[in-house]
């Protein structure tokens, strides 16, 4: 393991036997003040944030876009000590600070018995909902992108993993997308940050076309699988809301290309109104717009 790698691991070690001993409100206090002067200091990843909500918000001023990036900064440290939390809870505390709406939307895409793709996002505490939706009674397995820190992807492999979730590697993910859509289970993927133009294809989302992933749309159609929302959000300090929406729809005209691309659309569309209602919780600091067509101004 290499120097930095060692460094990472025992920070992170670090921040689970903080969050287990230190009480919650001065945790969650001391989290919002890192996180608010860290977005303070500007930075690279302070500016994404900025560029990406004056794209999304052309309609707010600057300190309005300046107090949701603020905000989504101080959620994101809120998540992580959550994550951190969390390693010591076992199902009943994690159902405690869990409510579920539209699990009637999961049981009717997989009462069809082809699995059901679940399109997420990294809004809210999206980690804590990978280890609540199986306490559910939701068969699930979750795409996620592997670390360069080996060691420390082990530790949140297990972690996603621990109550029943499959977690499948993004650089293999195709074959065992399939596989756990013909075993009838929901496979969530994050699919609302940028995507290799190789990859993915030019739609629109928060009115300007941006790189868009296109597996999720690949896959409802070789599959013939239903697509449904999955979200979660804080709806109090120490609790959240896990949120199943209704089939998304997959236009089905058999021209491949244009099918794929029509859903992708839709797709972002409805991931759109999905932060527009809780935006301060959505992960805004990455080059989402990147490449953009629409946007030849946007230097990131």
């Amino acid at each position: 393991m290499s120097l930095r790698h060692a460094v990472e691991l025992a920070g992170v070690e670090m921040l689970v036997r903080s969050a287990r001993c230190l009480p919650f409100e001065p945790a969650r206090s001391l989290a919002a003040s890192l996180a608010g002067r860290m977005f303070d200091r500007g930075g690279r990843r302070a500016d994404f944030a900025l560029k990406n909500l004056r794209v999304a918000y052309p309609e707010l001023d600057e300190e309005q876009r300046r107090r949701i990036a603020r905000e989504s900064y101080v959620h994101a440290a809120w998540n992580l000590l959550d994550w951190a939390r969390a390693t010591a809870w076992d199902d009943d505390d994690i159902l405690a600070r869990v409510e579920f709406r539209g699990l009637e939307h999961v049981h009717e895409a997989l009462s069809k018995g082809r699995g059901a793709l679940g399109l997420a996002l990294h809004l809210g505490a999206f980690e804590l909902a990978v280890k609540a939706v199986p306490l559910a009674g939701v068969p699930l397995s979750a795409v996620g992108r592997p670390m360069a820190n080996q060691r420390l992807y082990e530790r949140v492999i297990a972690e996603r993993s621990r109550t029943g979730a499959e977690p499948i590697d993004r650089r293999r993910a195709a074959p065992q997308m399939l596989r756990a859509l013909r075993a009838n289970r929901v496979v969530a993927v994050l699919n609302d940050q940028y995507s290799r133009r190789t990859r993915g294809v030019f739609v629109p989302f928060f009115g300007a076309r941006c790189s868009t992933s296109a597996g999720v749309a690949t896959l409802a159609l070789r599959a013939d699988a239903p697509v449904i929302t999955i979200h979660t959000w804080r709806d109090a300090p120490d609790h959240h809301q896990v949120v199943f929406g209704p089939a998304v729809e997959t236009p089905r005209s058999g021209d491949r290309s244009a099918d794929i691309e029509a859903a992708t659309a839709r797709y972002n569309e409805v991931l759109e109104q999905i932060i527009r209602t809780h935006p301060e919780q959505w992960v805004w600091a990455h080059r989402r717009f990147r490449h953009s067509p629409d946007l030849p101004d946007l230097h990131y």
